[in-house]
């Protein structure tokens, strides 16, 4: 009788610590499955992204094409590479306000598309973190981001 007690027990506790290994697994972001045998994939993300098609300026060139932003970064396309790490002053024009939003950016990565533009200009997807910001312009992002829906 108590051999059937203990292997019940030890099975329970099996169980446990499996549940518990997949929970910890799921926390951190890591995939499993077939593909967990090839790369570990992890979202790095931590606020939704949204195509937002708002005009945007940084101080070393004029208006340039945002492809998606969010509360803490956006993703720009432009015709300069700029280089991992740069801060760039940035001035974002938000439907529905009249002052641009000017915040400090810095470029985290940087992608140079395979095809170039319609005049055969190289052009480059750049991603940015945003880093010194005014509460009052992050409260009227924040405001604009919660009007949009999620992609």
């Amino acid at each position: 009788m108590y051999l059937i007690y203990t292997i019940i027990l030890l099975t329970l506790l099996l169980v446990l610590v499996i549940t518990l290994a997949e929970e910890i697994r799921t926390r951190r972001g890591i995939t499993h499955g077939i593909a967990n045998k090839y790369w570990v994939l992890r979202e790095k993300r931590r606020f939704v992204r949204f195509q937002e098609g708002m005009k945007i300026r940084y101080n070393r060139q004029g208006d340039i094409k945002m492809r998606n932003i969010s509360r803490k970064g956006l993703c720009i396309s432009t015709y300069e590479k700029l280089k991992t790490k740069d801060s760039l002053e940035i001035e974002i024009e938000v439907p529905g306000f009249s002052k641009p939003i000017k915040l400090m950016g810095q470029v985290m990565w940087v992608k140079e598309l395979r095809s170039p533009d319609d005049q055969g200009r190289r052009m480059f997807y750049t991603g940015m973190r945003f880093g010194k910001i005014d509460p009052a312009a992050e409260a009227v992002l924040i405001t604009h981001l919660n009007t949009l829906k999620r992609p």
